[in-house]
C-alpha cells in the first residue's frame, strides 16, 4: 500500500486551516486547541452561576490580653505563643552569686 495514498488533506477542526501532511497534530495552533476544548466541553465552561472566590488574607490573631506596663503604665499586649514543652521551660543559670 502506498503511503501517499493514505495521506489526505487535513484541516484544523477549529479554523479549517490546511495542515501539513506529515504532522500528527490535530489543531494548527494552541489557540485553536483551546477553542476546540471549550467547544467540546461546553458543560464545564457555560456555568454562569460560578463566581470566583476572592482571596482573603487571614486577620492577625487578637492579643491574649492587654495590661498596663509595670514600669511606665502604658498599655501593652500580652500574646500567648505556642511552643514545644522543651522550649517553654526556662533555663536558669546554675552559677548565681
Amino acid at each position: 500500500m502506498d503511503n501517499d495514498a493514505q495521506r489526505t488533506e487535513r484541516r484544523c477542526p477549529t479554523c479549517l486551516a490546511l495542515m501539513p501532511t506529515g504532522t500528527r497534530r490535530r489543531y494548527c495552533t494552541p489557540a485553536c486547541k483551546t477553542e476546540g476544548w471549550r467547544r467540546d466541553h461546553t458543560d464545564r465552561t457555560d456555568r454562569t452561576d460560578r463566581q470566583p472566590t476572592p482571596r482573603r488574607t487571614p486577620a492577625p490573631p487578637p492579643p491574649a490580653t492587654i495590661r498596663d506596663c509595670p514600669h511606665c503604665g502604658a498599655p501593652i499586649a500580652i500574646v500567648a505563643l505556642l511552643t514545644t514543652p522543651h522550649v517553654a521551660r526556662p533555663d536558669t543559670p546554675h552559677d548565681i552569686r
